[in-house]
């Protein structure tokens, strides 16, 4: 046995794509430097280092989006944020949603491991409008035991984010069989995008366009890297 010294806790975020083994959570009474003191606690040592599939880029060197052939240059406004979060707020999705931070831009929703990010045109007015919606999963290494089936807890979830948009139940369960469909063409055919694993499919409606992504990577050296799975839907 070894001893460790830990000094501070910091915190993880909600999603990452590193993967590390045996994971323990230091719970302080206060964030205050001054009150952080040494605490000792006999662990076995360990060695093993966070699994980085690609090496992190820096804001000045941010990769390229991939070419999808509907790709937008310039953002639209998708909905009002109020209104979303109105909607939002009143939907059975509500429920589900088990953290909101500050800014009302990021909802973990544990229960169904799934994570919904909006963004928008950077005002942070109340008048401020959506531009781009994500849903993707809050546990990757999860998800991906189930490969590209769509689960019923992620048809809920993307069916009412669509619903949230369009306001219209029957109109959003549509679109998403009708992503979800052709999503499976591409699995099929392996049809990914330039980079070789990026899955893709795509609705238009009322001049908004409804993504579904998935990835298809078999092929890296790094064996927790290989992921096929359907990781989620993007609104813009």
């Amino acid at each position: 046995m070894k001893k460790i010294l830990i000094l501070a806790a910091m915190s993880l975020p909600l999603a990452s794509c590193a993967s590390v083994s045996n994971k323990h959570e230091v719970v302080a009474e206060s964030t205050e430097l001054s009150d952080i003191k040494e605490i000792v606690i006999d662990e076995p040592v360990n060695n093993k280092k966070p699994v980085m599939c690609h090496e992190p880029t820096g804001y000045d060197n941010q990769p390229i989006p991939l070419d999808t052939g509907v790709l937008r240059e310039t953002p639209i406004d998708v909905i009002p944020k109020e209104l979303f979060i109105e909607r939002l707020e009143a939907s059975s999705l509500w429920s589900k949603v088990s953290h909101v931070n500050s800014f009302k831009s990021d909802f973990s929703l544990s229960e169904i491991n799934g994570f919904l990010q909006i963004r928008g045109d950077g005002s942070f007015s109340k008048s401020e409008n959506i531009t781009k919606v994500f849903y993707s999963p809050l546990d990757i290494d999860e998800r991906n035991k189930y490969g590209h089936q769509l689960l019923g807890q992620e048809k809920f979830a993307m069916t009412e984010i669509i619903s949230l948009v369009i306001d219209d139940h029957e109109k959003a369960d549509a679109i998403l069989d009708q992503l979800y469909q052709q999503y499976l063409v591409k699995v099929k055919n392996n049809n990914v995008l330039s980079d070789g694993e990026t899955l893709h499919s795509y609705v238009r409606y009322n001049g908004i366009l409804f993504e579904l992504w998935g990835m298809n990577r078999t092929n890296h050296p790094i064996k927790e890297c290989n992921l096929t799975l359907l990781t989620g839907l993007t609104i813009n």
